[in-house]
């Protein structure tokens, strides 16, 4: 059953992130620290046989997945490998089990493996030319529309008595982005918000799980952008499009009494840009993760009502150097002067890296 409400939600959400920390830690080989790659092990083979479910046949009707077979079996392979491929799996297992609570720990999962164990995580680069065609495949994933967005739209959002369980789909059939089917309820805009505002005024987080998650998002964003070739990196703007929808229903973020969301509302609902109509955001920034979250939001915005601005690309840029120390700003911006300004701060050029 998915989490949604109050503390549960909190309880899910805290033990989910302990889990991940517990994942982003090498493993007691130290020299082997990401273990063996599980492409050809039997337990690795099960796990996506299990995820597949099976198909429609002549004599018999179609299985799905049993996602919660899928999901202890993904936290059984992680005490033995750090891969990316089980660690997607798991990300799906969870959206179908947990609900939308569960996308800010998943996401931070796929971008902290990447940033921890580069070198070493499975699946492993092309031996001979190095490509990372297998990582990408596994990262594109994110915007299947068979895979984690199919994922994401059964996904849970809240739960009330009364009403039952409100899913991603929901907001889907207010947006017009699909049609009711004939067994489910058709609510409309006001009613989405109105059982949104209900839930948190009872003690749901999940203000915080949608600011949480697009905070995530925009890490990954940026990383992905860090460690892929451009052809390679996903267009994230399906699941961002998705949270932003999420976020312009939820009540402002001081009604509801949590801070954490004020961002992502305003992300949603301000107006975003010049003129003396446009409404400045509300808020204070107070973290890089949320730099980039604001960052990610005005790319959006433009994407939607401005495609053919060039701002989002420079901003976009801006966002992957926002880690960098200044000669690592050099060298990515101006590297045929990078030589000289190491030589003046009295560095050796050379020793100037960018992680990716």
């Amino acid at each position: 059953m998915s989490s949604t409400g109050g503390s549960l939600s909190l309880s899910v959400s805290s033990e989910l992130s302990a889990q991940v920390e517990s994942w982003l830690q090498p493993l007691a080989d130290e020299s082997a620290p990401c273990g063996p790659d599980l492409e050809y092990d039997n337990a690795f083979l099960e796990l996506t046989q299990a995820a597949q479910g099976k198909p429609e046949s002549q004599f018999e009707a179609a299985v799905p997945a049993d996602w919660r077979d899928v999901r202890r079996r993904c936290e059984k392979l992680f005490d033995a490998s750090r891969d990316l491929r089980v660690a997607m799996l798991w990300t799906r297992a969870l959206l179908r089990l947990e609900g939308v609570a569960s996308l800010a720990p998943s996401l931070r999962l796929l971008t902290g493996l990447m940033s921890n164990f580069w070198a070493g995580l499975h699946p492993q680069p092309d031996p001979e030319d190095g490509d990372l065609y297998a990582r990408a495949n596994v990262l594109a994933l994110l915007v299947d529309a068979d895979a984690v967005l199919a994922d994401l739209r059964e996904a849970n959002i809240i739960s009330l008595r009364g009403v039952g369980e409100v899913r991603v789909r929901a907001v889907d059939i207010v947006l017009g982005n699909i049609v009711a089917r004939d067994d489910e309820t058709s609510w409309s805009r006001g009613q989405v918000e109105q059982l949104f505002a209900d839930a948190i005024a009872q003690g749901a987080s999940l203000v915080s799980d949608i600011a949480d998650a697009q905070a995530e998002l925009a890490a990954l964003s940026t990383l992905l952008g860090e460690r892929l070739e451009h052809s390679q990196v996903p267009d994230l703007k399906p699941l961002r499009q998705t949270l932003s929808a999420i976020a312009g229903m939820l009540p402002q973020a001081g009604d509801a009494g949590a801070e954490a969301g004020d961002v992502a509302h305003a992300g949603a609902e301000a107006s975003v840009g010049s003129g003396s109509g446009a409404q400045a955001l509300s808020g204070r920034i107070n973290s890089r993760a949320e730099a980039l979250r604001a960052i990610e939001m005005v790319c959006d915005y433009l994407e939607r009502a401005e495609p053919t601005n060039p701002a989002q690309l420079l901003l976009r840029r801006a966002g992957r150097l926002l880690g960098h120390n200044f000669l690592q700003l050099m060298k990515e911006l101006a590297p045929d002067a990078l030589s000289e300004v190491a030589r003046i701060m009295g560095v050796d050029p050379s020793t100037v890296e960018i992680d990716g």
